[in-house]
């Protein structure tokens, strides 16, 4: 009788002990699927998320929320690019969610030009109250445009405007901006400190 009690002992114990090393297994693998992701991220969008090149946005100090809400639009075909929409296609909401969690705790240190676009700061007035005076978002949701490249802004503003990207409050704050005034208020939020710290 003893020895069924210590048998059946040493097999609970040894099955806590596999449960736990298939946790840690399960979790080792899982962070090194983020951090291949990660990777694969970067190369577009920069070491830790700042972008050097003028067409990709920067990552770094993004809102979590935006970012993941954006991943998901590519990966469900919401956000039209090919190249994001194939990438991210097969992402599961943890990753979605790990990914912008790490981008949104970067820092981007670019700091805030000494020359401005005046012209786009006046512009910047339809856009404060949402984007704040210096491209800082108050919501989880919309953007931080402190920082990001003037051409991706325009480009965006370019697609709202042409119903490419689609977000019914910004297709009418777009169209109601001409194509000097688009490329201005881009400019001026690029202008700006990227970071808050």
């Amino acid at each position: 009788m003893r020895n069924i009690k210590q048998t059946n002992s040493g097999l609970r114990l040894l099955f806590f002990m596999l449960m736990i090393t298939s946790s840690q297994f399960t979790s080792a693998a899982s962070n090194e699927n983020i951090d291949s992701l990660i990777t694969q991220c970067e190369s577009c969008h920069g070491t830790n998320g700042v972008s050097m090149v003028a067409t990709q946005p920067n990552l770094a100090g993004q809102k979590k929320g935006y970012l993941a809400k954006q991943i998901r639009a590519f990966r469900d075909g919401n956000r039209k690019n090919s190249m994001m929409n194939k990438i991210v296609e097969g992402l599961s909401e943890q990753q979605m969610e790990s990914l912008a969690d790490h981008f949104s705790k970067q820092v981007n240190s670019t700091a805030a030009k000494k020359v401005q676009n005046i012209a786009g700061k006046h512009v910047r007035a339809r856009c404060i109250s949402c984007h704040g005076m210096k491209g800082f978002t108050v919501n989880s949701l919309w953007p931080n445009l402190a920082g990001q490249h003037s051409d991706y802004l325009q480009k965006q503003l370019l697609d709202f405007k042409s119903g490419d990207r689609q977000s019914p409050t910004m297709q009418v704050i777009a169209n109601e901006l001409n194509t000097d005034q688009i490329h201005a208020v881009a400019e001026y939020f690029s202008q700006q400190k990227a970071s808050l710290h």
